[in-house]
């Protein structure tokens, strides 16, 4: 590990330095693409003289561009990284159609999740024909420590691991967890959670990362076919209003169908 230097920073080549170039970058959002050295100190919370280096850096790589303004934007170096991405991540034609269906079928947002770290990421998703809907969109990053698909993932994790898991996820959770006053943030909740999703296959979960939201989520199991690297699952989400107790066994049914269907036409390239 590399020694901090006396403006906070760390040395070249640290690997915490990568993660702050990263904190960097992701300050700029599609409604934010200039930005201020005054911005991005606020933004990121790292000294001054630090960003200025890591803008440097950035702006070498063709990631970043400074402006005769000062303005710091965005480089043209992201056109290749987005295009990678786009081939890298994008969902089969198949089982996107698959998954259009089922947001027919159930007037629900379909999205798939993957766990990265203590987050879960939402990397495909067909969403509901409805004008009120779920607003989650490919690439958001939402916490472990709440919600339908997060209890599923994580019991698709080793037993042997999950314990050490919660206790992580937990400790970096921050104030990040579930803002509908229904979800709960400590270990003991979240385990409650698994064991229930892992006793009956699915989860079912209201208000806990935003109030008047639901979530169901079934496991992407993959018994015929070649399975991708990390677990997958499979979830809706929508107002609660909509999840009333007579539709649920039809929604199970429905998402539990179309996780079959999505384990044969595939997944993006980039879990394989």
């Amino acid at each position: 590990m590399s020694a901090p230097t006396a403006d906070g920073g760390d040395n070249a080549g640290g690997i915490r330095a990568v993660s702050r170039a990263w904190r960097v970058l992701r300050t700029f959002t599609p409604d934010r693409m200039s930005l201020s050295l005054a911005d991005l100190v606020r933004e990121t919370g790292l000294p001054r003289t630090t960003v200025l280096r890591l803008v440097d850096t950035l702006a070498g790589e063709g990631l970043l561009e400074v402006g005769a303004d000062a303005q710091v934007r965005v480089g043209t170096s992201l056109i290749a990284f987005a295009a990678f991405a786009e081939s890298a991540w994008a969902v089969p034609a198949a089982s996107l159609a698959r998954m259009r269906a089922l947001a027919a079928e159930t007037g629900e947002t379909v999205s798939l999740y993957v766990r990265e770290g203590t987050r879960r990421v939402v990397v495909g998703q067909a969403p509901s024909p409805n004008t009120l809907r779920h607003a989650v969109q490919p690439g958001d990053e939402l916490p472990m420590t709440v919600g339908s698909a997060a209890y599923v993932l994580l019991g698709m994790e080793p037993e042997s691991e999950l314990d050490g898991l919660i206790n992580r996820i937990v400790a970096e959770s921050g104030t990040d967890g579930g803002t509908g006053g229904g979800g709960t943030t400590d270990a003991a909740g979240i385990r409650e959670g698994v064991a229930l999703a892992v006793s009956q296959g699915w989860s079912l979960t209201h208000g806990q990362r935003e109030a008047g939201n639901s979530g169901l989520a079934v496991p992407v199991r993959f018994p015929d076919a070649r399975p991708p690297a990390r677990p997958v699952v499979l979830a809706l989400g929508g107002p609660t209003v909509r999840f009333t107790d007579d539709r649920i066994p039809g929604f199970v049914h429905a998402v539990r169908r179309c996780a079959e269907d999505v384990a044969r036409t595939g997944l993006p390239p980039a879990l394989y």
